[in-house]
Order: structure tokens, then C-alpha cells, then sequence
């Protein structure tokens, strides 16, 4: 039987507080970041595959645990996410990191044609955007990480508010949000979630699209796009990437996690277009 191990008494975090259970499949020393397969954390969010940040007070787990290892932890929810007063279990059988082998891309690569499913019910190819630059991001709209989804949103909708400023930009500008959860994001679902974001600023969706396709397609789009399957249970892993795609078709520029800015974007985006 595998050995449990714990923390001892730290001040804790303030915030709300889930409990939290699954297996460990990778783990990043230097970024403190644990990617969970979990159960369903009641109260806030079904089960699925996604990197958490550890509490510094839980930094002696990093030399300790492994892919494989059974977890226990309280996800505190602030205005970020992270993991603390984390117990594990060793698992029985050493295993490598649960997670596929992905290829960030890089600037010049061209898109594959993707095929989603809009807002309204309406077939959306990446091809048909050519002429433009696209501004691409992955979502999910039951996702409660305040750091997460909510914060790519609201990213989007700062980026969509700056470019208005360049009425010639703006007539050329155009997002999508892509939900990895195709099973339950219908295009009713990601109108409503979508109207919650564009309101006055692109009430008819006319510069800002979200859509879905079928499991396959989103998940081909993921694994192009930089974002990692768990092996053991198929999901993808909910980590974040966004991406700039050029008139002509190809990356521009990727955005790997949150910590790009909407402005940065913004130039980006009116540059690709020839503003300034």
C-alpha cells in the first residue's frame, strides 16, 4: 500500500474552499503547478483534467510526489485558484507524465481548416476568416476558475473595447472563443454565455463568435493549438492557450497561459491588420 503523506500546520490561504480528489498526471516544479485528473468538486465544477497552482505553503510536496499519486487537497478560491493542504498517497506503479506530447505553434505555421459550430447553430470554418487576422482562445463556460475561462473572457471583451477605438481595426476584427466541452456548450448555451460578454459592445456577434464542434474536432483543434490530452482518461487538459492568426492564415503570435494582456493583443491584432 502506498504511503500517505501531508503537510503540517501553515496559516491558510483565505477564501472559499473545495475539496478536491483525483490522480496526479504531471507535475511542474518550476511553474509549482499540479495537472489533476479529479473527481467532481461539489458545489463548483464536474470532473475533469487541468492544472492547479500550489499554495507556497504546500512547496514541499514538489520533491515528493509523482504522475500517479493519489491527491487530496483543498482548492481555494480567491481571486485565482490554488491548491493547499495537500495529502497523497504513492502510487503502487511508477508512471511517466499522463499527459500527451503536444507542439506549441510557431509564428508561420498554417491553421488546419477546423470546423465548429456557432453560436446560432451555424457551421464555422477557420478557412473562411482568411482575409482578416482571427484572434483564437479555448473556453469552457461552466469553468469557475476565476484565473481561467472568466479571465480569457474578460480579456476578450478589453481587447473588443480597444480595437472600437480604430473604427477601421474594428471593422477587420474578429475573435473566437472555442469550448472544450462540446457534450454540454450547445450553441444555445454559447449564445447565452456570449451575450453575457459582447453585450453593447457586439450585440449580434458580428466581430466576436463562440463556438464547439464534434469531441474529435475539438480535440484536433487543441492538440494543434498547444493543449495536452490526459492518456489515462482521454480529456483534454484544460490548460489555456490563445492564438493570433494572421489574414493570410498562419500563427502570428501564440499567447501560452494567463498572463498576457489585453493590450498586448490589441497591438498585435491592429498590427497584423496594418493599423497602428
Amino acid at each position: 500500500m502506498g504511503l500517505l503523506l501531508m503537510a503540517g500546520c501553515s496559516k491558510q490561504p483565505a477564501g472559499k474552499r473545495y475539496e478536491l480528489e483525483g490522480r496526479v498526471v504531471a507535475v511542474d516544479t518550476a511553474s509549482r503547478i499540479l495537472t489533476v485528473a479529479h473527481g467532481e468538486v461539489a458545489g463548483l465544477m464536474p470532473a475533469m483534467t487541468m492544472p492547479f497552482q500550489v499554495s507556497r505553503n504546500d512547496d514541499w510536496i514538489f520533491d515528493k510526489i509523482g504522475p500517479g499519486d493519489h491527491i487530496h487537497a483543498m482548492l481555494v478560491m480567491t481571486e485565482r485558484a490554488e491548491l493547499t493542504d495537500i495529502s497523497f498517497t504513492k502510487s503502487s506503479q511508477t508512471e511517466g507524465d499522463g499527459t500527451s506530447l503536444v507542439r506549441i505553434p510557431e509564428a508561420g505555421d498554417t491553421v488546419p481548416d477546423f470546423t465548429f459550430l456557432n453560436q446560432f447553430g451555424k457551421t464555422v470554418r477557420l478557412e473562411q476568416f482568411r482575409g482578416n487576422p482571427l484572434l483564437l482562445t479555448f473556453i469552457y463556460t461552466r469553468c469557475p476558475i476565476p484565473d481561467y475561462c472568466p479571465l480569457m473572457s474578460s480579456h476578450f471583451v478589453e481587447v473588443l473595447r480597444l480595437l472600437r477605438n480604430d473604427p477601421g481595426v474594428f471593422a477587420k476584427t474578429q475573435l473566437l472563443s472555442i469550448s472544450i466541452d462540446p457534450e454540454r456548450d450547445t450553441p444555445a448555451v454559447l449564445h447565452n454565455y456570449g451575450t453575457g460578454y459582447v453585450a453593447s459592445l457586439d450585440p449580434n456577434f458580428q466581430h466576436w463568435q463562440f463556438a464547439t464542434g464534434s469531441p474529435e474536432e475539438v480535440r484536433k483543434a487543441a492538440d494543434f493549438f498547444g493543449i495536452s490530452c490526459d492518456k489515462s482518461s482521454g480529456q483534454i487538459v484544460h490548460n489555456l492557450s490563445t492564438a493570433l492568426i494572421g489574414a493570410d492564415g498562419k500563427i502570428v503570435k501564440v499567447y501560452p497561459g494567463n498572463q498576457w494582456k489585453a493590450a498586448e493583443a490589441a497591438r498585435d491584432f491592429a498590427g497584423a491588420t496594418g493599423g497602428k
